[in-house]
C-alpha cells in the first residue's frame, strides 16, 4: 500500500532530480562465471534529509534507508521490490532524460530475470549495456573484465522516444515541486552602494533557480511555460537555467504555487526563510531595524545551504 504522505507525481519529480537507476558488476564466489550483476534503485541525500528518505521509503513500502558518513541512502535491491518501483514510474513517468536511463535499466533487468548474465557471453553483453547506463564503468573494472573477454558492441533495443514532443506538455504541479525540492535553489545576489547620505548600504536581489544540463533544456522550458514568468538561458559552460528574480512575480506566482504544492525536507526550511526575506523586502520601508532583521534572515538562509 502506498502512503498518502507524498503525492506520487511529487515523488516522480523528486526522483527526476535525485534518483538513480544503477547496475553494479562485481566478483562472486557463488556465480558460475565468477561475476554477477546487481540492479539497484538509489537516492542519496545529505544526512540532514534522513526524514525525507524515510517518507519516500514509506511511500513505496520497500527498500531500506542507511547512513554512511554524511550521506543518507534509500536503496531498493530486491528484484521483487524493484518491480514496485518500476510499476510506479510506468504509471507516473519520469519527465527528464532520466526516463531514458530508466528504460535502459528495465531492459537490462529483463535480461537478468531471464538469467542471461549467468553465462559468459550474456554477462559480457550486459556489461557492455551497463557501460552505457548513467555513467561509464571505471577503467579498473573494464581492465578486469577484459581478462575474461572483450565487451561486444551492442545497442539498446528500447522503444522509448527521447524527443521532447513525447514528454508531458503540461507538467503536473506536484512534479514541479518534487523536482524543485531536488534541483531548486533559493538564493540572492548582493550589491553594495553608497546612498545619498553617504552611507554604505546593501541591496538584495532574490533568485529562484533550477539548473540542468542542456540535454534537459526542454524541462526548464516546460517549467517556464507552467509559471508563465521567469527566463531560461544557457551559459557558456553548457548549463541551462530557469531563473525567476522579479519580486512581484515571486509573490504572485511562485509563492502561491509552493503554498499549494509544498516542498519537503531541508529545502522546505530554506524556502521558508527565503519567503520571509521576500516579504520583508516587499512590505517594509527601509529602516535600521528592518535592515538588522534582514541581515539576520540572510545569515539564517546562508547557514541552511
Amino acid at each position: 500500500m502506498i502512503s498518502k504522505d507524498l503525492n506520487p507525481w511529487w515523488v516522480t519529480g523528486f526522483v527526476d532530480a535525485e534518483g538513480s537507476f544503477a547496475m553494479s558488476i562485481f566478483k562472486s564466489k557463488t556465480a558460475a562465471i565468477g561475476w554477477t550483476i546487481e540492479p539497484c534503485f538509489i537516492i542519496t541525500l545529505h544526512v540532514r534529509d534522513l526524514v525525507l528518505l524515510d517518507l519516500i521509503k514509506n511511500f513505496f513500502s520497500v527498500g531500506s534507508v542507511s547512513i554512511v558518513g554524511k550521506d543518507a541512502r534509500f536503496r531498493v535491491r530486491s528484484r521483487s521490490e524493484l518491480n514496485i518501483i518500476i510499476d510506479h514510474f510506468n504509471k507516473y513517468p519520469l519527465q527528464t532524460t532520466k526516463a531514458l536511463n530508466f528504460s535502459y535499466f528495465c531492459e537490462i533487468l529483463n535480461h537478468i530475470n531471464k538469467r542471461v548474465h549467468t553465462n559468459l557471453s550474456g554477462f559480457l553483453k550486459l556489461a557492455s549495456l551497463i557501460n552505457r547506463l548513467n555513467r561509464p564503468l571505471s577503467q579498473s573494472l573494464l581492465d578486469k573484465l577484459a581478462q575474461i573477454g572483450p565487451l561486444p558492441k551492442v545497442e539498446f533495443e528500447t522503444t522509448f522516444d527521447l524527443s521532447a514532443s513525447n514528454m508531458e506538455q503540461v507538467l503536473n504541479p506536484f512534479w514541479i515541486s518534487g523536482f524543485a525540492t531536488g534541483e531548486g535553489s533559493f538564493t540572492y545576489f548582493t550589491k553594495t552602494r553608497v546612498n545619498s547620505e553617504g552611507k554604505t548600504v546593501k541591496d538584495y536581489s532574490l533568485v529562484f533557480e533550477i539548473s540542468q544540463r542542456t540535454q534537459d533544456l526542454h524541462i526548464l522550458n516546460l517549467i517556464a511555460s507552467y509559471f508563465k514568468v521567469g527566463n531560461v538561458y544557457t551559459d557558456t559552460s553548457g548549463i541551462s537555467r530557469y531563473r525567476l528574480r522579479t519580486k512581484d512575480q515571486i509573490i504572485s506566482t511562485l509563492i502561491p504555487h509552493l503554498n499549494n504544492y509544498p516542498l519537503a525536507g531541508y529545502k522546505a526550511l530554506q524556502c521558508s526563510v527565503w519567503f520571509k526575506i521576500v516579504y520583508l523586502l516587499n512590505d517594509r520601508v527601509r529602516t535600521d531595524q528592518r535592515d538588522a532583521e534582514l541581515e539576520k534572515l540572510i545569515k539564517e538562509l546562508s547557514s541552511l545551504k
